[in-house]
């Protein structure tokens, strides 16, 4: 999906079409990562880093300094970057993010409140400027894919048990 969805880099010709194309995949890209920005999601960045230290049962330092590094890549502002991004906006009633509530309104469900919310979705450059705030993303999401992959070919990952025994390799059951 990355590769289908990669920005076309530098500035956007005057063609009003690529401009349009451009928006759509900067929104897409948007959507695809909010499962792992998101936090309640089950695989949202912080719960992976989380289970990355939990399952280290070797204590390999390559892999406990590949969480690390994803944990330092992951920030608050890439799940709520709201204030910065949204100056100027009146907030919503309650603590709402309107970003995701163009997504979630707009976008992949059409929650009702959501897009009622999420009015201001057709400022485009507002919209973009909130869409790109996320694509940092992009770089946690890789290097913890890299440190779990890593961590699954060298067999360093177990999965921890209640008690605290890190209990027998997947190779052994």
């Amino acid at each position: 999906m990355v590769e289908l969805f990669t920005p076309g880099g530098g500035p956007v010709p005057d063609d009003p079409a690529e401009g349009e194309r451009r928006h759509w995949v900067e929104l897409f890209r948007a959507a695809l990562l909010r499962k792992f920005i998101v936090p309640d999601e089950h695989v949202s960045l912080k719960l992976v880093v989380r289970a990355l230290r939990l399952c280290n049962y070797s204590a390999d330092p390559r892999l406990t300094e590949g969480t690390k590094e994803a944990a330092t890549l992951f920030t608050n502002e890439m799940i709520r970057g709201r204030p910065a991004l949204m100056a100027g906006l009146a907030e919503s009633d309650g603590d709402h993010d309107l970003f995701e509530d163009v997504l979630y309104g707009r976008l992949l469900h059409g929650d009702a409140d959501r897009f009622h919310r999420s009015g201001w979705a057709e400022d485009y450059h507002r919209l973009s400027a909130v869409a790109a705030g996320r694509f940092a993303a992009e770089r946690a999401l890789r290097k913890a894919l890299d440190v779990v992959s890593y961590g699954l070919a060298n067999e360093l990952l177990r999965s921890p048990q209640p008690d605290g025994d890190a209990g027998p390799s997947p190779a052994e059951v």
